[in-house]
């Protein structure tokens, strides 16, 4: 992994490569790498064609529109739905990155600033790929299909669990957390991704 590409300074550079090291074991993500590497643009590839219609959720001035009930959608394109919309999914990364500070006796006063941290960064990432959007019309849209369905949601899971883990790496530009060693940095930005990843691909459990 080029280091250059993780972060802005020299410094940051080489710590974040170093905590995105030997997760992809942990969240089955092998085949995302390019997506980890700065390919999140990628996200739209791991749909089938068949769902792969392209759509817009931006407002005259650019800005992501958040669903509001009674909205008017573009055709093809379905509300989030409940407990899959970004604030689920950045609430799941987060209580999983919490989880790994507590353990090691961070400050929580750091924590708290490192989990507001996470919170923009997967924010960012998530409106710019419309991911409660897609979730929702991946699920419905093969509703009719399984298998399909078990698939998709599959790849969903992988592709924005790799999306969280870039998110966690960024959200630790300038932070103390960077001194930290490498074995914690592996788990805080793998903890992001295995929240994200493990509650979408939840969609495929009976009864979901």
């Amino acid at each position: 992994m080029n280091r250059s590409t993780s972060a802005a300074s020299a410094p940051f550079a080489g710590n974040a490569s170093r905590c995105t090291k030997g997760f992809w074991a942990r969240l089955r993500l092998v085949s995302m790498l390019p997506l980890l590497l700065g390919a999140c643009v990628l996200l739209p590839a791991t749909i089938s064609p068949v769902h792969a219609k392209e759509f817009s959720m931006q407002d005259n001035q650019g800005q992501y529109q958040r669903y509001t009930p009674g909205m008017k959608l573009p055709d093809g394109v379905f509300p989030p739905m409940q407990g899959y919309t970004h604030e689920d999914l950045i609430g799941a990364a987060a209580k999983r990155a919490e989880a790994v500070m507590k353990a090691d006796g961070i400050d929580p006063t750091l924590a708290r600033e490192s989990l507001f941290a996470l919170a923009k960064y997967l924010n960012e990432a998530f409106e710019d790929k419309l991911v409660e959007y897609r979730i929702s019309k991946v699920y419905q849209e093969s509703a009719n299909d399984p298998a399909e369905r078990s698939k998709l949601v599959a790849q969903m899971a992988e592709s924005c669990g790799a999306m969280a883990i870039r998110a966690a790496t960024q959200s630790l530009r300038g932070s103390p957390l960077l001194n930290k060693d490498d074995a914690f940095l592996d788990r805080y930005t793998a903890s992001a991704g295995d929240g994200v990843h493990d509650l979408i691909v939840g969609l495929n459990k009976p009864g979901a």
